[in-house]
């Protein structure tokens, strides 16, 4: 029996084997790698497990640690702070879990535990208006890949092939649904009164009372938004039929129907925001009213917006013209990345906590000081003010020139001082 063969032994008190491989058989089968394996450098090896390395290293590490521990303890603490902040107002309109577009969602968060939500305009008529006047940004949606290749040619030749049928039907078919909804509600008003030209007059009294498109009752728009709004609509339809029809994207006449209909755009979203301020305003006065003078001063408001009005919005309008005037620059909260309350709630904490913090170690002092505490306590970064000369620097040696900040510029080192 050959050495390969003699795998196993008898065993007397069992009749089953059990294979024994002989170290010298796997040992020779891998000599090679064995050898370089037994002449790798030891200190080589030492050095691949030594992680926490030399005494740099070593500081490193702690350093890492001691970052690590801080931000953990960081995120719970603001996460605890923005939630012993009261009152406060969440005054919302992106956010995916609650209603959006119809005009801004209040929710008011008391000490006491309570929470109240309201969509103060959700039952007036803001949401028509608004999504009248935005029929058309919609159409740019639809027309917007294909503006530099309009007349484009299917390769069957058929227009029903062109790749902007199937989403331009979807949207011109509700488009019409949009208007039918109008033309029905109009005929039911109307078949209300035997005489419709009386109908007619009493609506055009009503529209002369009250031109902004806010009915004095709830119900439908004046007659002169419906007319507006049902001008605007069909046309729009007009247009997509025709470039249906054709297989072919009308741009000159797209460019032509925007600017005839921006005077009816123009008069939705008069009547939008009308309708929005004028309920919005009266809740929070309201709320004001049931807080009383003492604890409205304390309110703080977070509003969660995107960059596209995040610079100014009605929202943060409203908000300046009713919280206290000395407490709008700094209990006004404006941001683009919370998504939900929960992250609103802990955005505030984050503001609250860095001010206390930067006044409570920094403090106000001297001119470094108070640059450390405006720097921690606002939106410009703590360490701003001795980064500047660090880059003018890194710029100069690196061979280009400095551009000095404007004395308006937010990160200019003086302009942080108060």
């Amino acid at each position: 029996m050959t050495p390969k063969e003699d795998l196993s032994t008898n065993n007397a008190d069992n009749a089953t084997t059990t294979p024994q491989l002989r170290p010298s058989i796997v040992l020779k089968h891998h000599h090679r790698t064995n050898q370089k394996l037994l002449t790798l450098p030891k200190s080589d090896l030492q050095s691949q497990i030594a992680t926490r390395g030399d005494h740099l290293q070593e500081i490193k590490h702690a350093a890492r640690s001691t970052n690590k521990l801080i931000r953990s303890s960081y995120s719970t603490f603001i996460h605890d702070v923005g939630r012993n902040v009261y009152p406060l107002i969440i005054f919302t309109d992106y956010e995916e879990d609650a209603l959006s577009g119809v005009g801004s969602t209040l929710t008011l968060y008391r000490k006491d535990g309570s929470v109240t939500q309201v969509s103060p305009a959700l039952s007036s008529l803001y949401e028509v208006y608004k999504s009248c006047s935005h029929i058309f940004m919609g159409l740019s949606i639809e027309i917007g890949p294909y503006l530099d290749n309009a007349s484009y040619s299917s390769n069957s030749g058929m227009i029903e092939d062109v790749p902007w049928r199937s989403s331009l039907t979807k949207f011109v078919q509700q488009v019409r649904t949009f208007r039918q909804s109008l033309i029905n509600a109009t005929k039911v008003e109307t078949s209300l009164v035997d005489d419709s030209n009386l109908a007619i007059q009493e609506e055009k009294k009503d529209d002369e009372a009250n031109s902004s498109g806010i009915s004095d009752k709830e119900g439908l728009p004046p007659l002169e938004m419906r007319e507006c709004m049902n001008e605007m609509l069909t046309s729009v339809i007009n247009y997509c039929e025709g470039c249906l029809s054709t297989g072919v994207l009308d741009i000159a006449k797209w460019e032509q129907l925007n600017q005839e209909n921006f005077p009816c755009i123009k008069q939705c979203m008069t009547a939008a925001t009308k309708a929005q301020a004028d309920a919005c305003v009266r809740q929070l006065i309201s709320w004001r009213d049931m807080l009383g003078p003492i604890e409205w001063r304390e309110l703080y408001c977070v509003i969660p917006t995107v960059w596209a009005v995040g610079a100014e919005n009605p929202r943060k309008t409203m908000m300046r013209q009713l919280m206290d005037e000395d407490r709008i620059d700094t209990h006004i909260i404006t941001s683009e990345y919370p998504r939900n309350h929960a992250e609103a709630r802990t955005l505030l904490g984050r503001v609250v906590a860095d001010r206390a913090i930067g006044r409570l170690v920094f403090g106000d002092e001297t001119k470094d000081q108070r640059v450390k505490t405006m720097g921690l306590s606002s939106e410009v970064d703590v360490v701003q003010d001795d980064s500047l000369s660090a880059i003018w620097e890194a710029i100069k040696s690196n061979g280009c020139p400095v551009r000095q900040p404007s004395s308006s510029n937010a990160s200019s080192r003086d302009s942080l001082c108060l």
